[in-house]
């Protein structure tokens, strides 16, 4: 794992530089506490590509299901597609990818960075809506590190956003990009609990959908956070030896005087 570790904040070094963003990208979150979130090769489906977008919707719709049964109507979306290539390629070869790629998704303008001696290429926009931003990387040696992330409003854009989501994989795939998808849906619960009492109300609903099994957890004053193999979904990181199917985290907002609830597949990658 401590190797897996040193991996992902390599990956999250080299994306992080275009725009400052990205403190969550492939990496440990800042709330996390230690969950490992999986790089692109850590992530497996059932099938194929074509198969692997088919699962992803049906997943995607499940997971803003569970978000709009628990949440308040302004829970947000956050789709993360993450890809990497191994082959060595040119800093011209990658900038015309990035740009292929950023067309693709409707980002027109790609921007040029150097962060730690690699080349990052960024570009971001509002697409149709949905809050869309393209990091590509290139290393010293010539792989790339690619990531695009979609945020919307779970209520009015899932549909938008998992047909971007497909297209994304498909140019991707084209291009020939080993990627994967994780996803998460992040609000604030409908009634005012306790930490533990929110989770557990919501992991019964969740187990009464998708048989589920927590095989982690963390806790701290004002967080709960566990992770459950569950077979039914497709796309899983592996802990040790134990698959992560899906990861759910309830904190305590002090402000809000109300519990934020953050649901992950397989895994959360956005700080809760």
């Amino acid at each position: 794992m401590r190797k897996m570790r040193l991996q992902i904040i390599v990956m999250m070094l080299l994306l992080c530089g275009a725009a400052g963003v990205m403190a969550g990208f492939a990496g440990t979150t800042k709330d996390n506490m230690g969950v490992t979130v999986p790089q692109a090769e850590a992530v497996s489906t059932s099938a194929g590509w074509e198969a692997a977008g088919v699962a992803a919707k049906s997943d995607l719709e499940l997971l803003v299901d569970l978000g709009e049964e628990h949440m308040d109507p302004s829970a947000l979306l956050t789709v993360k597609i993450q890809g990497e290539i191994i082959n060595t390629v040119s800093a011209d070869q990658a900038k015309m990818l990035a740009d292929q790629l950023a067309g693709a998704i409707g980002l027109s303008e790609v921007t040029t960075a150097r962060l730690h001696g690699n080349e990052v290429f960024h570009a971001e926009a509002k697409v149709s809506g949905v809050s869309a931003q393209l990091d590509w990387a290139l290393s010293e040696e010539g792989s790339s590190y690619i990531r695009v992330m979609l945020i919307g409003e779970a209520a009015e854009q899932t549909t938008e956003m998992m047909t971007m989501q497909q297209n994304i994989q498909d140019e991707m795939n084209q291009a020939g990009i080993a990627n994967t998808w994780n996803a998460a849906i992040q609000g604030y619960a409908l009634k005012t609990r306790g930490v533990e009492e929110t989770m557990n109300q919501v992991e019964e609903s969740i187990s009464a959908e998708v048989p589920i099994r927590s095989v982690e957890d963390y806790a701290d004053v004002t967080t709960l956070s566990r992770s459950y193999e569950a077979p039914s979904l497709d796309a899983f990181v592996m802990s040790g030896s134990t698959p992560i199917h899906m990861q759910m985290a309830v904190h305590e907002d002090s402000v809000k005087k109300s519990n934020r609830i953050t649901i992950g597949f397989p895994v959360i990658t956005i700080e809760y």
